[in-house]
């Protein structure tokens, strides 16, 4: 059970991670993607911060809840406390990513296309289960 959590798990986050890295090193391509949102569908300054903010900080960090994943299913001995790490990380940035469109909204401002919010709150709640799960893993296999 635990190899296809961590499938899921190296999958899913890789989404973000690579998601990430395009929308900040290969724009257009992220886009074409429907990884990004253009400029014109969303508030600048939530572009702005999304783009190079944010952006630049998610690909630095998020690389370590997948790696932990993969870990988990080699055995190795430390995925545990990247787990804990990368699951605290997976927790931090859906929330932001989500609550800062609720935020904008309720204000009047632009935060995409409405298909484009519906995947990135299905994706944020996709990475907030895989980040709880491996939390709960990560707790249960240091606590034994």
């Amino acid at each position: 059970m635990t190899t296809i959590i961590g499938i899921l798990v190296i999958v899913v986050c890789l989404i973000a991670w690579i998601g990430q890295a395009l929308a900040v090193f290969v724009l257009p391509t992220a886009i074409r993607l429907g990884l990004f949102e253009p400029e014109d569908e969303v508030n600048q300054s939530m572009y702005l911060f999304e783009r190079f903010s944010m952006g630049i900080m998610d690909v630095l960090l998020t690389w370590a809840l997948p790696l932990s994943a993969f870990l988990m299913i080699l055995g190795n001995s430390y995925w545990p406390l990247l787990a804990l790490v990368g699951g605290g990380v997976y927790l931090y940035f859906p929330g932001v990513f989500m609550i800062t469109r609720v935020v904008l909204k309720r204000y009047g401002k632009k935060v995409g296309r409405p298909s484009s919010v519906r995947a990135a709150y299905a994706f944020g709640v996709i990475w907030t289960l895989s980040s709880i799960t491996m939390i709960v893993l990560a707790a249960m296999e240091l606590r034994s």
